[in-house]
């Protein structure tokens, strides 16, 4: 599968003014001082306190977004101060910025609104904020850390507790301004679909493998597979329309048929997708639950000034002690897949 990556025009963006900027720069300072390692920090009524300063129309623009997302699911906002940024690092692992940095800060006072920050003690070592930007020997993989095409697909599709949402802040772009994270909703792409399809995808035959990063250093029949599922389910009653899950690397149909389906349906995203090249400070905000996304291919240079965003993951609700790597935490661990 093949895709344009041409900006829509028809998606407006959150702009803030450069008093809410300075008004955010202030709260991050002040966060730096709590003592508390991030994830014992973002849970104190300290940090919640700094969170409801957020700048009000930033504040009431999440808000919104958490309880009526718009049919599109994305959120984008612009003028955000993310701080002094060193050179782009080229190998994997690199954790040059960590969590006083003030995009850190930033983040997780933006995810205060949507739940707070998770982690997956597989993936990065539970770290709760990403750093997301081209590695040489991962350049072809369908992974946060190549540039060839990356195809559709739910984050963290494998996992029984997914992120409501996907933040990603971008620090510095690409050279050529090409990359740009493609996002698709079901809500636009479904009507696409014929009658048969959205009933078959909404059966359990349908399995995903975990995605290459949360298993770095197995070989391809040895990275574990889910339970059957569906690719398509119908949201609580307080919250309805369809949902949606799949990895177009990772998710198959247990049969042609179901295969089929699941392939008419990643057609039909790219149908309806919307494009977005981010820039310095601007954040992209997407509902997990009714998105997917990917990005395009680009050509980085590794030379210090290559693409590279913050990634984060919101969650809403109360996670389990006894799927945490740390009690009282918010990080998953490596076990919590038969317990959650």
């Amino acid at each position: 599968m093949t895709t344009t990556a041409e900006p829509r025009a028809d998606l407006a963006a959150l702009t803030l003014d450069p008093s809410d900027t300075k008004r955010l720069e202030g709260l991050v300072q002040v966060a730096a001082r709590l003592t508390d390692p991030l994830e014992q920090a973002l849970q104190t009524e300290a940090f919640a306190a700094l969170a409801e300063r957020l700048p009000a129309r930033l504040r009431e623009g999440i808000e919104s977004f958490r309880d009526t997302p718009p049919d599109h699911g994305l959120l984008v906002v612009r003028g955000l101060p993310v701080g002094d940024i060193p050179p782009t690092p080229a190998t994997y692992g690199s954790n040059v910025l960590g969590e006083t940095h003030p995009s850190s800060l930033l983040v997780a006072l933006v995810a205060h609104p949507l739940g707070g920050l998770i982690g997956y003690e597989d993936e990065k070592s539970g770290a709760l904020v990403h750093d997301v930007y081209p590695v040489p020997t991962d350049a072809a993989k369908p992974l946060n850390s190549g540039s060839t095409l990356f195809d559709f697909h739910t984050e963290n599709v494998h996992h029984p507790v997914r992120p409501s949402h996907l933040g990603l802040l971008c620090l510095r772009p690409d050279h050529d301004r090409r990359a740009a994270t493609m996002v698709a909703s079901v809500r636009e792409a479904e009507p696409l679909l014929s009658a048969d399809d959205r009933e078959l995808l909404r059966t359990d035959r349908y399995r995903s493998r975990f995605p290459l990063s949360f298993t770095r250093g197995l070989a391809e029949d040895e990275r574990p597979v889910t339970e059957p599922h569906p690719v398509l389910t119908d949201g609580p009653a307080d919250a309805p329309g369809t949902r949606v899950r799949f990895n177009m690397h990772n998710t198959f149909g247990t049969d042609p048929e179901a295969q089929a389906a699941l392939e008419r349906l990643n057609r039909a995203m790219h149908t309806v997708h919307r494009a977005v090249r981010a820039d310095r400070g601007e954040l992209l905000l997407v509902d997990n639950r009714i998105v997917v996304h990917g990005r395009s291919d680009f050509t980085p240079r590794y030379d210090g000034d290559d693409r590279w965003l913050r990634r984060f993951y919101p969650y809403p609700g109360e996670l389990r002690a006894d799927v945490l790597v740390r009690a009282g935490g918010r990080v998953l661990s490596k076990d919590s897949y038969a317990r959650a």
